[in-house]
């Protein structure tokens, strides 16, 4: 036999290194028995290899149950090592692997504290000193250094020092990255490598949500970042396990994956700094707010597919306990990034849309896994409610309330409480989206249903309401109280009461005060109205008990205001917006003081308190209240926004120019806008009250303005498409110039038109006046805007403004008539109340003040600093008051807005009318008129065979027939000023057509009967005569609208004489007694109907017809009825409806 051979025992301590570093334990022995016979200087190495091999058998063989021989016979390797490692001086390797190999030995012996002590005290520093710049470590040194962290950190953990701990494992990230590039050959480095990263990520995970220090979430994501990246180096290796669990480790690797979620999830919700040390610093808080998104759809992704792959289906008496922590991590996640603290810029590609979307796909995954999960249920619910799938959402509830009411009966029955049944809170919760929800987009239909679940919660609340039951009071805490179902803790060990919030009770109620208040307005039952507006009264009183600590919660005190509105308390009613829009107690309270989130939720308060001080006749203070909607956003720039050379919201604003920065209006969904909107058009209302239409059409230039600033321009020309039509010009000074340009700019009869109106030619943009209109009511009277029309020769004729005395009627109701007029409602005076819009003038009016005290306090709130004064969530719920906003999809988003413009061409329309412009009114009505025939043919279009010219769309508003009945209603308006009565008889009955039960057009055809059957008017002869009219006829148009036989009976307005004529008097129709009889009933019956629906049970002219038909009848005791009706509702009116400021569950 040889000596000693160095060359071997280089290769032989090669290959040992490799041995170990491999795994393969089988091969250690043999080769530590050549080392020492070639290289016995290296006793320290050897003596490391024995122990490390032993210990790696005696894990190998540890018995499930009871001690291991082997295990304890590892102490005698405890005093050889320690007398090497003293021993070594010449190779500082081998000193290094013989104090980790101690080390395990003592972990082994389950020794962690004593472990500790064995290993290097600064195991990063000593290992840096063996692996440099200009020496490399062995790789089984490397693996030493990862094992002794490991081990080290473990037992500080184990000892409660996780700050020590932390610091521990956060020294071996560098050496984890050094060693990145080896894992795949060697599997000893990746199996420590895995642990050490999956007990940092443990233990720092567990340190952040106990909120133990400051910076945790910084390391915690230095420690998943590691992770991650070890896991993608491993994706591409197929012997790499992509789930289960890592030798030796105690949790499945999904965990982590799991941890890795749940602490960015928490970083998110909690609005917590995001680290973004291991990223890289980005140049803005947009960028970063991508980067994040990023990294917590990639880790979502992960954690979801590994744990959809490795969960079962449960049993019956299971529950999939981990599935619906997933969901109640996205669904948080998801409420936070849809809400109102991101911006859509912020979330990538898809924006709101695309992740409810991938939610929804998350959910639909996960109930595969579930059985009649209510968790799944209520985000199915939430999520598709948001994204506007109403159908969806609703059948979704359905399943949810069904399965809820079940559970809760058989835990009542049995007493045995069910893990996987909604607390109540969360039904109560979902139940309350569920009514608002219905009576905000439902209409009639949704306000039937909301009713019905109202109903079961208001009794279900009556019995475990603290307000209703003083026993269930005194038997809860100070924090909630304690009602129904008992539900364990997730850990099974303990039974806990579930609770019930104040403010979910405040919220329960309030949704049941606004669904009763819904059905009060729509239900045909005329008898119940009343005492469903009391019982809404008193829901909503209950909602703002002190007990609840939601007194000034504005979305309770509007819907409060509304109701006493129409009930004609207009005192009250004024008291209660008053109180809400008082400025908050504690203004630190705004979640977002940039965005105006409590501004814009007091648009509406604002807008009934104009109509409220109107109804008054308080017409200054009411124009303060419209002018109050904007002044309290502080500056107009910060609502509209600011752009190069003009900060106002006027058309010089909307000439397509990039703004700045965006505005208020730029976080507002569409009916945030609309409100706006509405605002301004009460405010133009008002400026007619008081100035006259004259002074009001000049603000219709700024009133189409903002609706292009608020909806964009890109919906306008929606209707004026598929004709032929000049372009409007690409340069001005306005963007209404081109607005008009190319709205007007039309020739088309519409075939809605029954009775042949007039044929309005086309004009070009070129033709409309470039004066710009006055921005606000401060406006002087002046000429409205020249508009160019051509007749049927083609020929181009201004406009000018007609001269008609106003019709008459000769019955006993001739002066209560005209009193109760549209256009002079209640002759009121300029002298008394003057307007005084001027938007800087200080008066002494309260509206005013409570503007100061807002926008001053919109103005001081300071930006909060990102992450501060934010308290961390005990669990990663979803907050149930928080949740998105519905946003329409694009195209029923589109046809909103359309329905919109339509309203507010009809309302320029009847300030034309008004002004006794008519032609003017007329290119208006077409307007609307094309953009209805737009959208008709729109829906027509669809596909899907779900959407009905006749039937409202859920959202969207207005039907098409509804539209359509609007637009023939005021064409009837201008006949009938234009003293054309029964070509507005045939457009009334048009209108009526396309919606039987449209109020204006059922009172003005009624007030049209009427006067027939009290032969006011006379009915024009049904074959007109073939004689010459008289000269003095000759110079009427030849309108298509205007029957020669006309000409003779309407020359002069109704009621009043007949001028002297030369030659015989025109031929007329006496009707017989049977026809004017009909009229009489027909009038009777389309009123009394109008009377008893939601559309006219308000409405105090169609009361004041039926006095007539009453009347005329010889029912004198119900036309005194009708009449004092008439009278109270007459007080109690404003210059619009109280659905103008937008009810059901808004």
């Amino acid at each position: 036999m040889g000596g000693p051979d160095r060359s071997k025992a280089v290769k032989y301590i090669q290959q040992l290194d490799e041995a170990q570093c491999g795994g393969d334990w089988e091969a250690v022995p043999n080769l530590v028995r050549k080392i020492r016979k070639h290289a016995p200087a290296r006793a320290c190495l050897t003596l490391a290899a024995n122990a490390t091999h032993a210990v790696q058998q005696a894990i190998r063989h540890q018995p499930s149950t009871g001690t291991n021989p082997e295990i304890t016979g590892l102490v005698q390797y405890v005093p050889p090592l320690i007398g090497a490692i003293d021993a070594e001086h010449n190779h500082p390797e081998d000193v290094f692997q013989a104090q980790v190999a101690l080390g395990w030995v003592h972990w082994a012996l389950g020794e962690p504290e004593l472990a500790a002590l064995r290993l290097p005290k600064n195991i990063e520093g000593d290992f840096s000193l063996l692996d440099g710049t200009s020496k490399q470590a062995t790789g089984w040194t490397r693996t030493c250094a990862l094992k002794a962290i490991y081990i080290k950190g473990v037992a500080l953990e184990k000892s409660r020092s996780l700050g020590d701990a932390i610091e521990v494992f956060e020294s071996g990230m560098p050496i984890v990255s050094a060693t990145a590039s080896e894992l795949k050959k060697a599997s000893e480095l990746r199996k420590w490598t895995e642990l050490l990263l999956t007990k940092f990520c443990l233990i720092t995970s567990q340190t952040i949500k106990s909120n133990a220090s400051p910076r945790m979430e910084a390391e915690t994501l230095v420690a998943f970042r590691a992770w991650a990246d070890f896991w993608e180096r491993l994706a591409s290796s197929s012997t790499a396990a992509v789930g289960g669990y890592a030798t030796e480790a105690d949790v499945p690797r999904r965990q982590i994956w799991k941890e890795y979620y749940a602490t960015l999830s928490f970083i998110v919700q909690s609005d917590l700094p995001y680290p973004s040390t291991a990223l890289g610093a980005t140049s803005n808080n947009h960028g970063m707010r991508i980067i994040q998104r990023g990294e917590l759809a990639r880790v979502e992704a992960r954690y979801e597919s590994l744990l959809l792959k490795e969960a079962h289906f449960p049993k019956a008496e299971q529950s999939s306990e981990e599935i619906e922590e997933l969901v109640e991590l996205v669904l948080g996640n998801w409420a936070v990034l849809c809400g109102s603290c991101w911006d859509e810029n912020d979330l990538g590609s898809g924006g709101r849309v695309g992740i409810s979307r991938s939610v929804l796909e998350i959910l639909y995954r996960a109930a595969t896994k579930t059985f009649h999960s209510t968790q799944i249920l209520r985000g199915l619910f939430t999520v598709h409610l948001a994204l506007a799938d109403f159908e969806l959402a609703f059948k979704a509830f359905g399943t949810y309330f069904e399965i809820v009411n079940k559970g809760k009966q058989r835990v009542q029955k049995t007493g045995e409480p069910e893990h996987a049944l909604d607390s109540n809170e969360d039904v109560l919760v979902t139940a309350s989206k569920c009514i608002r929800a219905l009576c905000q987009f439902g209409g009639l239909a949704g306000a039937e249903k909301a009713k019905k679940l109202a109903h079961f919660f208001e009794s279900w609340l009556e019995q475990h309401d603290p307000s209703h039951s003083q026993e269930e009071l005194t038997n809860g805490d100070t924090n909630g109280v304690t009602i129904g179902n008992k539900k364990l803790l997730e850990s099974g060990s303990a039974a806990e009461t579930s609770t019930v919030s104040p403010h979910v009770y405040a919220h329960a109620w309030r949704a049941i005060g606004i669904s009763n208040a819904q059905w009060a307005r729509l239900t045909p039952d005329a008898k119940s109205r009343p005492e469903y507006q009391a019982k809404a009264i008193a829901n909503l009183r209950t909602s703002l008990k002190p007990e609840y600590g939601c007194t000034d919660d504005v979305d309770t005190l509007f819907a409060l205001a509304l109701v006493l509105s129409e009930r004609r308390q207009i005192g009250e009613a004024i008291q209660i917006v008053g109180a809400a829009l008082a400025p908050q107690r504690n203004a630190d309270k705004a979640s977002n003081p940039t965005k105006f989130d409590r501004e814009r939720s007091l648009i509406r308060l604002w807008h009934l308190l104009a109509l409220l001080l109107s109804a008054k006749e308080q017409f200054t203070e009411a124009s303060h209240a419209c002018e109050g909607a904007f002044k309290q956003f502080g500056d107009l720039k910060a609502l509209f926004g600011e752009r190069e050379g003009d900060g106002n919201y006027q058309s010089e604003h909307l000439n397509g120019m990039q703004e700045k920065q965006s505005a208020a209006i730029d976080y507002m969904d569409d009916y945030e806008k609309e409100a706006i909107l509405e605002v301004k058009m009460s405010q133009l209302l008002l400026i007619e009250v008081q100035d006259g239409p004259d002074v009001a059409v000049n603000g219709t230039e700024e009133l189409l303005s903002l609706y292009s600033r608020l909806f964009g321009q890109a919906q306008i020309p929606f209707a004026v498409s598929r004709k032929s039509q000049q372009n409007p010009p690409t340069t001005g000074t306005s963007t209404l110039r081109s607005v008009k340009g190319s709205i007007f700019g039309r020739s088309k009869r519409s075939n809605r038109d029954a009775s042949g109106a007039t044929t309005f030619a086309s004009s070009t943009a070129e033709n409309v006046s470039t004066a710009s209109r006055p921005p606000t009511s401060q406006t002087t009277a002046s000429a409205a805007p020249k508009i160019q029309v051509t007749g049927e020769s083609g020929t181009p004729a201004k406009l000018t403004r007609r001269s008609q005395h106003p019709s008459t009627k000769t019955n006993k109701g001739d002066k209560l008539a005209h009193k109760l007029s549209h256009a002079s409602i209640r002759n009121r005076s300029a002298a008394t109340s003057k307007a005084a819009s001027n938007p800087a003038s200080d008066g002494e009016i309260s509206p005013t003040k409570v503007v100061d005290s807002t926008s001053q306090q919109a103005r001081e709130a300071p930006p909060r600093a990102n992450g501060q004064g934010t308290k961390p969530l005990n669990s990663y719920s979803l907050l149930p008051f928080s949740c998105p906003a519905t946003r329409l999809p694009p195209s029923e988003s589109r046809r909103h807005h359309i329905g919109i413009l339509v309203r507010v061409w009809l309302l320029i329309a009847g300030f034309y009318r008004r002004a006794e412009q008519y032609e003017d009114s007329k290119v208006s009505i077409e307007a609307a008129s094309e953009l209805v025939e737009g959208l008709e043919e729109d829906v027509l279009r669809d596909e899907s065979g779900q959407l009905l010219v006749d039937a409202r769309e859920w959202g969207v508003g207005k039907s098409v027939e509804e539209l359509w009945a609007d637009v023939c209603a005021e064409r009837g308006q201008v006949s009938l000023a234009e003293s054309w009565p029964f070509v507005a008889l045939s457009h009334f009955e048009a209108a009526l057509t396309h919606f039987p039960d449209h109020p204006a057009a059922i009172v003005g055809l009624s007030n049209i009967l009427l006067d027939i059957s009290s032969e006011a008017l006379v009915y024009p002869p049904s074959i007109p005569s073939i004689a010459t009219p008289p000269s003095s006829s000759a110079s009427a148009t030849p309108n298509s609208h205007k029957p020669s036989a006309h000409t003779s009976t309407t020359s002069t307005p109704l009621g009043l004489p007949p001028p002297p004529v030369q030659g015989p008097a025109p031929p007329t129709t006496k009707l017989s007694l049977f026809d004017r009889l009909a009229a009489r009933d027909r009038a009777h019956g389309l009123l009394d109907r109008l009377t008893k629906l939601g559309g006219g049970w308000n409405d105090s002219e169609a009361w004041f017809g039926l006095a007539r038909a009453y009347e005329d009848a010889r029912m004198e005791g119900k036309a005194k009825e009708a009449l004092w009706w008439c009278v109270q509702l007459e007080e109690a009116r404003g210059v619009r409806g109280w659905e103008a400021v937008g009810g059901g569950g808004a």
